[in-house]
C-alpha cells in the first residue's frame, strides 16, 4: 500500500506543474517559432531551401530544449531529419504533449527572397491528433466563420463560391480566391474563372493560405485546392481556433491509397474532426508577406511578427518581438 501511497502523493505534487506547464504552453511555443524564423532568415535569398529548413529546424529542437518542453512529433515535413515523425522532445518528467512541426513553411520561397515563408507549430495533448489513412493529398476548401455550415465539397465549387458570397454579403466577383499554382489545378482554375470570382494562386503555403482565408481583412476570402493531408491537419488546428470553415475529403493518387482509404474513401471532414478541441497554435513570419511581418536583423538585434492562437484560452494575438541577441529568440 505504501507503494501506492506514494505514487498518488507524487501525482498530486506533479498536478499543479501539468497545470502551469500547459498554461505556459503558447508563450514557450512562439519563442520556438522566433527560433525557427530567425535561423531561417538568414538563408533568404541565398539559394539554398535545404540550408534553411535545416538551420530553422534545429534552432527549433535547440529552443524546445531550452524551454523544457516535453512531448514527441507527430505530424511535420516529410523527410525531416532534424524533427521527424516519432522524434521524442525533451525530459520524459515534463507534461507532455503532441506537436505538429513545420520550422519553414515554404523553404524555396525562402531560398528565391519571396515573400510568405512561414514557422508553424501546433501543440495538443497527447494521442489527441485524428488517426487518418495514409493518403498523401486531400481536396479541400477553406473560408471564414460567416461561412460556417455553409458550404458542401458534394456541391460544384460555384455553388460554394455563391454561399461565400452570400455569407459575406457580396458578388462572386468580389471574392478572391487562393488557389496553389500546381498542375493538378488547371480545371480548379478555370471553374473559379468560370465562376467569376478572382484569383490567387501562391506558389507555396498551404498552412499560411489557410490562415489567410480564415482570417478577415487579409484580401482572401477562401482557398481551394488539393494539398496535403498532415499540413491540412496543422490548417484545420489553426483554422479552428479562428473560428473558420474547413471541409476536406481524401484525394487519393493511386490504386495502392485507395485500398488505404478503405471505408473513409469519400468521407468529408470538418474542422472538429481534423483538430483536436484544445490546440494551441504558434506562427512566426520568416519572409513576410500579408499574414505576418517577416525576420529582420539589424545593429541592435532583431525582431519578428507571430500570431498566437489558443481554443484552450479562446484567444488569437499578434505578438511584435524585439530580439535583443541577434539570431536567437529572446
Amino acid at each position: 500500500m505504501r507503494g501506492k501511497d506514494m505514487d498518488v502523493e507524487r501525482d498530486i505534487e506533479m498536478r499543479p506543474q501539468m497545470v502551469d506547464a500547459r498554461a505556459m504552453v503558447v508563450p514557450s511555443l512562439i519563442r520556438v517559432t522566433e527560433s525557427a524564423a530567425l535561423a531561417s532568415a538568414r538563408h533568404i535569398g541565398r539559394g539554398e531551401s535545404e540550408r534553411a529548413r535545416a538551420a530553422a529546424a534545429t534552432a527549433m529542437l535547440h529552443a524546445f530544449e531550452e524551454l523544457g518542453l516535453g512531448g514527441r512529433v507527430v505530424l511535420g515535413p516529410r523527410g525531416d531529419r532534424v524533427l521527424s515523425h516519432g522524434t521524442q522532445i525533451g525530459p520524459g518528467n515534463q507534461p507532455q504533449f503532441d506537436f505538429a512541426v513545420y520550422p519553414v513553411e515554404g523553404a524555396s520561397l525562402v531560398a528565391k527572397g519571396l515573400t510568405g515563408a512561414n514557422s508553424v507549430l501546433v501543440a495538443v495533448e497527447p494521442d489527441s491528433f485524428p488517426s487518418l489513412p495514409a493518403v498523401w493529398y486531400v481536396e479541400k476548401i477553406v473560408a471564414g466563420p460567416e461561412a460556417r455550415g455553409a458550404l458542401d465539397l458534394d456541391d460544384p465549387l460555384a455553388d460554394n463560391l455563391r454561399r461565400i458570397a452570400f455569407a459575406r454579403d457580396a458578388r462572386v466577383s468580389d471574392l478572391a480566391i487562393a488557389i496553389l499554382d500546381r498542375p493538378r489545378h488547371h480545371d480548379l482554375i478555370e471553374q473559379v474563372r468560370d465562376a467569376g470570382a478572382r484569383i490567387i494562386l501562391l506558389e507555396e503555403g498551404e498552412i499560411a493560405g489557410a490562415l489567410l482565408a480564415a482570417s478577415s481583412g487579409t484580401g482572401i476570402d477562401a482557398m481551394v485546392g488539393i494539398g496535403g493531408l498532415q499540413e491540412t491537419v496543422i490548417a484545420a488546428c489553426a483554422v479552428r481556433c479562428l473560428g473558420g470553415e474547413l471541409l476536406a475529403r481524401l484525394w487519393p493518387r493511386n490504386d495502392e491509397e485507395r485500398v488505404l482509404a478503405g471505408e473513409e474513401l469519400g468521407c468529408v471532414y470538418g474542422v472538429s474532426e481534423l483538430s483536436p478541441a484544445q490546440v494551441d497554435v504558434a506562427v512566426t513570419g520568416i519572409s513576410g508577406g500579408t499574414l505576418l511581418k517577416g525576420a529582420w536583423y539589424g545593429s541592435h538585434g532583431g525582431a519578428t511578427e507571430s500570431l498566437t492562437m489558443s481554443t484552450r484560452f479562446h484567444t488569437v494575438r499578434r505578438i511584435a518581438t524585439r530580439h535583443l541577441r541577434v539570431g536567437e529568440a529572446s
